[in-house]
């Protein structure tokens, strides 16, 4: 049967999720998801999203995203994103994948886009899973996509037998006399965490309103102050996902963060969770693996100047 190829509509929604689901199998969406993550983001377009079809039988996608409004994922001026690309294995030597990236990759040319970039960090993805992935990862590399120099991974962390070391105590208590805390957030500090994340990290807000708006536990959420002023924030994202987590510039590389993830963890395993997990370390690897963290993924990211027209 012939494949057929058309843009996202309204309906499409369940049917993209579980073609989704199927094509990438290791970090699978929520319907839910979909809609907050793309169909609710101001720069998303339809004309982004193309499904191949088999007859009535979607096979194959591309959800491709051009820069606009500022916002948690925005690419910069530019800069295009395909979150996500693949088609069913059975249909994979019909050429629908390279049709489907010819079609994502057009319409982001038709907004200015001078560059594509494959599954952007924290994107739904950290980057293409190189043990579940393969196959894209070759198929985009034929098409002239190339790998950034910065390798993404996952690291985990099993709670059952968590404990914090006793040096970890021994700062608190240092840091305690110096006015410094780490605890779990209530609204008596909003004012403060505002102004943090306006000073240091101004995307993670948006992390923060989805926690508040989402009715999660105050405690989902451990802050550093420094007296009055918030100098460190980390988070459970969703169910055993952690993150973001920072510390301001000026605090940092003195033992602040451990301590904060320590707080967290200890409430997650208070709370029956028993693993937690972060989705993109890269370069701070060193730091997690001496908190008890352990390789779980490693992730590449592909870009290619799309101005030039290729074969």
């Amino acid at each position: 049967m012939a494949i057929t190829y058309r843009i996202f509509e309204a309906g499409d929604e369940r049917k993209f999720v579980d073609l989704w689901n199927a094509v990438l199998y290791r970090d699978p969406i929520s319907l839910d998801h979909f809609v907050r993550q793309t169909l609710l983001d101001p720069n998303f377009s339809p004309e982004g999203l193309w499904l191949a079809e088999s007859g009535e039988e979607p096979v194959g996608f591309a959800l491709a995203v051009a820069p606009g409004a500022p916002g948690l994922f925005a690419q910069p001026p530019g800069v295009g994103r395909i979150s996500g690309i693949g088609a069913l294995k059975r249909f994979r030597s019909q050429g629908v994948e390279k049709e489907l990236l010819d079609r994502a990759t057009a319409f982001l040319k038709g907004r200015d886009c001078r560059k594509a970039v494959v599954v952007a960090h924290e994107s739904y993805m950290s980057g293409l899973d190189r043990e579940a992935y393969p196959h894209i990862i070759a198929f985009l590399e034929e098409q002239g996509f190339q790998a950034s120099g910065y390798e993404p991974v996952a690291m985990g962390c099993l709670l059952y037998n968590m404990r914090r070391p006793p040096e970890v105590a021994q700062s608190e208590a240092r840091f305690r006399e110096e006015g410094l805390e780490a605890r779990y957030y209530d609204h008596s500090f909003a004012a403060a965490l505002a102004d943090f994340f306006r000073r240091e990290f101004p995307a993670w807000v948006e992390f923060f309103i989805r926690q508040v708006t989402g009715r999660n536990d105050p405690d989902d959420i451990v802050i550093a102050r420094h007296g009055k002023k918030v100098i460190g924030y980390c988070q459970r994202l969703e169910g055993d996902h952690v993150g973001p987590f920072g510390v301001a510039a000026d605090y940092r590389n003195r033992g602040i963060g451990t301590i904060m993830l320590y707080h967290l963890l200890d409430r997650m395993r208070e709370k029956g969770y028993r693993f937690a997990w972060f989705g993109e370390t890269g370069r701070a690897r060193p730091y997690y693996e001496r908190a008890g963290f352990t390789l779980q993924r490693t992730y590449v990211i592909l870009s290619r100047n799309i101005e030039e027209t290729r074969s």
